[in-house]
């Protein structure tokens, strides 16, 4: 298998892609989408997991390989980006797979394409759009995400960008209205969904499954890389037949 490095565009911002390109692919792509400072090529190890099921691990504008225009990062330019990448790809249906912040501008694809969308995993975040204070750029730039500096990780104009275009939207019952094939994926110890926020989903998703990557906090890459995809594929495989 040859991981393929490719770019879409999205009204003149070049967002950033990796595609597993399977010589015979099996049931519907997953598009991937990754936490605030990920890139995409921190998952090379999940995109050879997936062996015939086509997997595209997006770039989020501002990062990694991926343009940084000077303004729109709204969760919908965000979503925006997505839509780039399947369109590029002449994707009309695909698993959606998330994790951390990626599922804020996931959710909204899912939400506003519900018919685009076989099954939805979420990996340790809440489904909403989280307002962020101004001080959580300077805060952020002098912290570390899985080693790396977040300077490594993230534009400045990325970062204050993001900050500034995020807003409150919680999405609990958009989810439940999807009534899509839904898992969610949390830490053993220190992760967003804790037992209250496992209660939440249960009661707001109809059929929801929650499982608990042993060993991981927030990071469910941690310290397993392919944990959390091992999951995501035994749950489309479970819940989503044929697809």
């Amino acid at each position: 298998m040859t991981v393929e490095e490719r770019f879409a565009d999205n009204a003149g911002v070049r967002i950033h892609y990796l595609d597993n390109r399977p010589d015979r692919p099996c049931g519907l792509p997953v598009l991937f989408v990754p936490g605030f400072v990920d890139r995409a090529a921190d998952y090379r190890a999940v995109l050879d997991l997936f062996g015939d099921r086509r997997l595209l691990v997006v770039d989020p504008r501002g990062r990694g390989s991926s343009d940084s225009p000077e303004t729109g990062y709204s969760a919908a330019d965000q979503a925006g980006d997505l839509y780039a990448v399947l369109e590029d790809n002449g994707i009309e249906r695909f698993h959606l797979m998330t994790f951390s912040r990626g599922t804020s501008f996931g959710l909204r694809l899912a939400v506003e394409h519900p018919e685009w969308v076989a099954t939805v995993s979420i990996g340790d975040y809440l489904p909403a759009e989280i307002r962020l204070p101004p001080e959580f750029v300077e805060q952020m730039w002098a912290t570390r995400w899985r080693g790396r500096p977040y300077p490594e990780l993230i534009s400045r104009v990325a970062l204050e960008g993001v900050q500034a275009a995020s807003v409150a939207r919680e999405m609990w019952d958009d989810l439940g209205r999807l009534g899509l094939p839904t898992l969610v994926a949390r830490g053993s110890d220190g992760a967003i969904i804790d037992d209250d926020r496992e209660r939440r989903y249960r009661d707001s998703v109809p059929g929801v499954e929650v499982i608990t990557i042993p060993g991981s906090g927030h990071d469910l890459f941690r310290p397993s890389r392919t944990a959390y995809p091992e999951a995501v594929l035994e749950f489309i495989a479970r819940r989503g037949p044929g697809t």
